[in-house]
């Protein structure tokens, strides 16, 4: 728990810091990108490009529409040109309150009536709006609105009508759905989100993956999976090797959840005694090979009863459960961030086989080695 809360309030400054500057831009009327390209469906994926139009909800998660958006941007930085686009529309009011309290200033803002109530002199509303969109995004948020809203539905509809992909992060796709186009679709909804749409949209099939896209609908459940569903968007559009220079730029100081949890157990241990400190010490300097308990105890100067029940203190765990653990933090880690193979994850982590790792690793995780090093850059595409 404290490791996932953790990298979450790191990933928040940064996409906080982005959602500031980006809404600071808008008030000053700096363009963040162009909006006048249209994707080429018979073109290479060297050449074509991507505008995705995001629609923000009173409320709506700055952190996973800062997270897309700058996946977008950082693309453009990679590759050295323009090709992926974004903008902003809101309903009623140009500027929106997201979750955080901070007001960000969207491009476009529609009347919040049925679009068909517009008088007929402003049919351009709905054309700056979907201007040369390839997709419509629905930004929601924990404490979003999930009820229907008759101009987002229009919206919608319109954007269908057109052949637009339309999309949702966190809980937005609620708002496809009451358009009533979700009918025979896959989506990745926030877990406190699945149980009430489950119920309200029979037809709609809810996943427990973090980002699905099914056909021409696209969602994902949270700020991590918004990133992620934007990646693979990129992927579509340009190539893998962009995506990895996005992933490195971006996440470069985002550590895993074991990274993190490690950092805690640190500074943890500074309030250990001092026998205790380097105990720890001397079992991570030795996770390849194994130091014997008695070892351990006469590195501490007591006995091996003694050194027992000072684990038990302040660990809460004995000195033989704690050093398999490092070994295994280690080893998520190095599955995580090298290429070593498993056997020489093995080795590194001080395990006497492949096998016996793997066991041991599926006892503490719930699965396999294997396993965790396909889902590293995991998303579902149905």
């Amino acid at each position: 728990m404290y490791a996932k809360r953790a990298q979450e309030l790191t990933l928040y400054a940064h996409f906080l810091l982005l959602g500031v500057i980006y809404s600071i831009m808008r008030q000053n009327r700096i363009a963040c990108t162009g909006m006048n390209e249209k994707v080429d469906p018979h073109s290479t994926p060297d050449s074509t490009s991507l505008t995705v139009v995001f629609l923000l909800q009173p409320h709506f998660s700055l952190l996973a529409f800062t997270a897309a958006a700058d996946a977008l941007t950082t693309a453009n930085l990679v590759i050295g040109e323009k090709r992926f686009k974004f903008r902003t529309v809101s309903i009623d009011n140009e500027k929106v309150i997201s979750d955080l309290g901070i007001p960000i200033s969207s491009d476009e803002a529609i009347p919040g009536l049925s679009l068909t109530d517009i008088p007929q002199a402003e049919p351009h509303v709905t054309d700056a709006v979907l201007k040369s969109a390839d997709m419509l995004i629905v930004c929601g948020g924990y404490r979003c609105d999930l009820e229907e809203h008759p101009a987002t539905s229009e919206l919608l509809r319109l954007a269908h009508e057109q052949q637009i992909m339309l999309g949702g992060l966190w809980n937005g796709i609620f708002s496809v759905a009451w358009a009533g186009l979700m009918e025979g679709y896959a989506c990745a909804l926030h877990p406190d989100n699945q149980s009430l749409a489950i119920e309200q949209f029979p037809d709609m099939f809810v996943r427990q993956d973090s980002v699905v896209i099914d056909r021409v609908r696209a969602s994902a459940a949270g700020p991590n999976s918004a990133f992620d569903l934007m990646l693979l968007l990129i992927q579509r559009h340009d190539t893998i090797e962009t995506v990895q220079a996005i992933r490195n730029i971006l996440r470069a100081d985002a550590g895993s959840a074991e990274n993190v949890e490690t950092a805690i157990q640190r500074d943890d241990e500074s309030r250990f005694p001092v026998n205790l400190r380097n105990a720890l010490q001397l079992m991570r300097s030795n996770l390849d090979e194994p130091v014997d308990k008695h070892v351990i105890a006469q590195h501490m100067n007591m006995s091996t009863r003694a050194m027992e029940r000072i684990f038990r203190r302040y660990l809460n765990t004995s000195p033989a459960r704690h050093y398999m653990q490092l070994r295994l933090q280690s080893a998520y880690e190095l599955l995580q961030q090298t290429d070593q193979s498993i056997s020489e994850v093995s080795d590194a982590c001080g395990f006497v086989s492949s096998a016996h790792f793997s066991r041991t690793f599926n006892q503490k995780y719930g699965f396999a080695p294997s396993a965790l090093r396909k889902s590293v850059n995991r998303v579902i595409d149905v």
